[in-house]
């Protein structure tokens, strides 16, 4: 028996996914694995900042809720993925992880003892990766349930993490695609997106036309939009979260790739006040060059990096 330990202990580090340092590891699969980034932006109906944020954000934040976000739209960001979970499993898919992508209550929105009961839930703040917190090789394929559109598009509640633009390669990426790049260092691909028309059409001008997509409502501005009653959404999500899932146990979707080493623009919001940029130029270990007021240029090879980065700016704004 103590032979046994032994020879476990020397080969377990081989048995393990492929994973960035920092990253928690999650328990392996019983199955095909789905990984889920869950925003709330782009869920059935919301169009008001104050239906999806408690108020304990940032200083800026306070006052900013409303009992709506507490005692409905929490309830139903949690349904639409249960939704997205019972279709990916009427597919085939048996292992869920289910990352809370959005900053709301500190990403602690979905109501843990409502969720599916065969999903692991990433929650809480601050967490290394932020959204892609928890993601290795053992997922066969990744949702975005809720997501939104690119800062200054016009789709609902419009934005991408804390910047005015991010742009890789000379490419300019939303929350998808970003968390996309991530996952491709794993050989993970981008099968399903749902949320406003807007973002929809940067998921298929980003990751090809394959990529399965649900439109939840139809922007008007960023604070309105015509939509679907949340119930409909919900079946659509099934329908095509099992749809996506037999996809991808085919083999049907790629990787999201662009070419290494990854040259990284960002601009932070000029919204925010000078501290915070202040903040960004003390930051160590990113090599960060800084080419304007609230614009710096950085380089790296491998998306996690970029991932960690955006985790120690979100740090500096979420306070």
């Amino acid at each position: 028996m103590m032979l046994r330990a032994l020879i476990l202990l020397a080969v377990w580090p081989t048995m393990l996914p492929a994973q960035t340092p920092f990253s928690p590891r999650v328990p392996p699969p019983q199955g095909f694995r789905v990984f889920m980034i869950t925003d709330m932006e782009g869920m059935a109906s919301v169009v008001f900042n104050r239906e999806i944020i408690a108020g304990v954000e940032g200083e800026r934040y306070r006052n900013q809720s409303s009992p709506d976000y507490w005692e409905h739209y929490r309830d139903l960001f949690t349904r639409e993925v249960n939704a997205a979970i019972g279709g990916a499993r009427r597919g085939g898919a048996q292992s869920f992880v289910v990352n809370e992508g959005h900053g709301g209550n500190l990403f602690a929105n979905l109501l843990p003892w409502a969720l599916d009961t065969a999903a692991l839930l990433v929650r809480g703040w601050p967490k290394p990766m932020v959204m892609s917190a928890g993601l290795d090789s053992t997922a066969g394929a990744l949702f975005f349930i809720g997501a939104h559109a690119n800062a200054g598009s016009p789709g609902v509640i419009a934005h991408t993490y804390a910047f005015d633009r991010i742009s890789v390669n000379g490419r300019v990426l939303n929350e998808t695609g970003i968390n996309a790049l991530v996952a491709g260092e794993y050989g993970v691909p981008v099968v399903l997106v749902s949320g406003d028309d807007v973002v929809v059409r940067e998921a298929r001008e980003q990751l090809g036309p394959q990529v399965i997509t649900v439109t939840t409502k139809y922007a008007l501005s960023r604070s309105a939009a015509i939509t679907y009653s949340p119930a409909v959404v919900r079946q659509m999500l099934a329908d095509s979260a099992a749809l996506a899932v037999r996809g991808a146990m085919r083999g049907e979707f790629r990787p999201f790739k662009l070419e290494k080493p990854y040259q990284v623009e960002f601009v932070l919001r000029r919204s925010y006040p000078q501290e915070y940029a202040a903040a960004v130029d003390t930051l160590s270990g990113y090599r960060l060059t800084k080419t304007a007021d609230r614009t710096w240029r950085y380089a790296t090879s491998d998306a996690r990096d970029l991932a960690r980065l955006l985790d120690a700016i979100e740090l500096i704004v979420l306070r």
